[in-house]
């Protein structure tokens, strides 16, 4: 196949999702909906900017170290209407520029749009549509340093259907499209499409708690998996089936838990290393045992498929990427006084990691390693007023891996941010 330029694609998606959020009937039925404006100033040192390997030398023309000063913009509105629906609608830009790498000075955007709805009778459901553009995760392990910013475009627009009550038993649909795009040539290959679908039974025996069963497919591709030369790509179709159990519980408020285990498989046409079967779930508790105090807590696993050339040139072979990760983060919040809040995370990721690599004969090298990465992060925010926030951050990051798929990197940052919000309650004053 050919490739086709879609530059245009994200910035409609971000067009009609904010006049989506403008127009909505939900919206043009009262003026006075809740709105808000955000400017945040913020400077990050990271000791590793690049995320080298430890012991590795920065290329020429490139520091290690590295200092970020952002600016983002943000504006929105979220609106309630009727009983229980809601319209809303959020817009930011975002500029970031390096002190010493500025090769890597980029521009980008989010926007989220969305309705929640319900009609007299039994129907309800929701819809949200996403853009979001940002500097993609350096991958200096695997891919070296480009010589170029490679910011990552997603898209994505979901929608779901209900019949039946908030109590009792309802039956559930749901349609979901995402794409994902790179402007870096050399990520051409991880550039993808997909489409999903799902339907299932969810019983509410109360407005705290429900237990859900649904199967879920999906369909998607890489378009341009393959390099043939003379401009022409090999695609990589895939397909997935799964089974999806899942359950909400919430306690008074002070705490909710939920939770989803799902069984299924993966199939692709040619990066059949990148194929997966088995169980992947999560769980997700959020505890507030006091007003002041607020614990998080999250348990994944989850697979993903990548692949990328593992050279530039036409006609190469790529590189298969397969592998399942495995995290847990642990959160707290504290109000340490009314103005005063203090924050504390830790996490830690294992991933099982898979590449083959084109061997002689035409032939594969299968190569299968792991790597254990930890964060830890400590941060204090002060508001003297409820519009304006000061807050600071420190982080580390340890990782530990096994060569050539993976290596040992070590990171720590400290960052400040300044943010002044405007809010209004309605334009009457309410």
């Amino acid at each position: 196949m050919t490739r086709i330029s879609r530059p245009v694609a994200p910035l409609l998606l971000a067009a009609v999702s904010c006049v989506f959020g403008a127009m909505t009937p939900a919206a043009q039925a009262q003026s006075a909906a809740p709105w808000f404006a955000r400017a945040t100033v913020a400077m990050l040192h990271d000791t590793n900017y690049l995320r080298l390997a430890d012991g590795a030398a920065a290329p020429p023309g490139y520091t290690q170290a590295d200092t970020v000063v952002s600016g983002t913009l943000a504006a929105g509105f979220n609106h309630l209407f009727g009983a229980g629906q809601r319209a809303y609608a959020n817009v930011e830009l975002r500029s970031n520029r390096l002190l010493e790498n500025s090769l890597f000075d980029n521009q980008g955007w989010r926007a989220v749009a969305g309705l929640d709805w319900r009609t007299a009778g039994l129907v309800s459901g929701e819809l949200r549509v996403l853009t979001d553009r940002s500097l993609a995760a350096f991958d200096t392990g695997t891919a070296g340093v480009l010589g170029e910013a490679n910011l990552v475009t997603l898209s994505q627009a979901d929608a779901v259907f209900r019949v039946g009550r908030t109590v009792g038993l309802n039956v559930e649909a749901a349609l979901g499209w995402r794409e994902v795009d790179y402007s870096a040539a050399f990520y051409d290959s991880r550039e993808f499409h997909e489409s999903s679908a799902s339907a299932g039974v969810r019983y509410r025996p109360s407005a705290r708690s429900s237990i859900g069963l649904g199967v879920r497919g999906t369909r998607g591709s890489y378009p341009l998996y393959r390099n043939l030369g003379a401009g022409l790509f090999q695609s990589d179709d895939y397909t997935g089936r799964f089974v999806d159990l899942t359950a909400t519980y919430s306690v008074t408020g002070k705490s909710e838990l939920r939770a989803r285990l799902s069984g299924g498989r993966t199939r692709h046409d040619n990066a059949v290393q990148s194929d997966f079967s088995g169980v992947t779930g999560s769980v997700d508790w959020r505890w507030n045992p006091t007003g002041k105090l607020a614990f998080t807590t999250s348990l994944t696993r989850e697979p993903s498929q990548d692949a990328y050339f593992l050279a530039a040139g036409a006609g190469t072979l790529p590189l298969e990427f397969s592998r399942v990760s495995t995290a847990l983060r642990v959160g707290a919040d504290y109000a340490l006084t009314e103005r005063v809040r203090v924050r504390a995370s830790v996490s830690g990721t294992h991933r099982e990691l898979t590449q083959s690599l084109p061997g002689g004969a035409g032939g594969l090298i299968v190569l299968n390693g792991t790597d254990r990465t930890v964060l830890a992060g400590l941060g204090a925010s002060w508001q003297p007023t409820r519009l304006l926030t000061l807050g600071c951050d420190i982080g580390h990051e340890v990782r530990r891996g096994q060569p050539p798929l993976s290596a040992d990197v070590t990171a720590s940052s400290f960052g400040c941010q300044l943010q002044v919000l405007l809010e209004g309650r309605s334009l009457e004053g309410r």
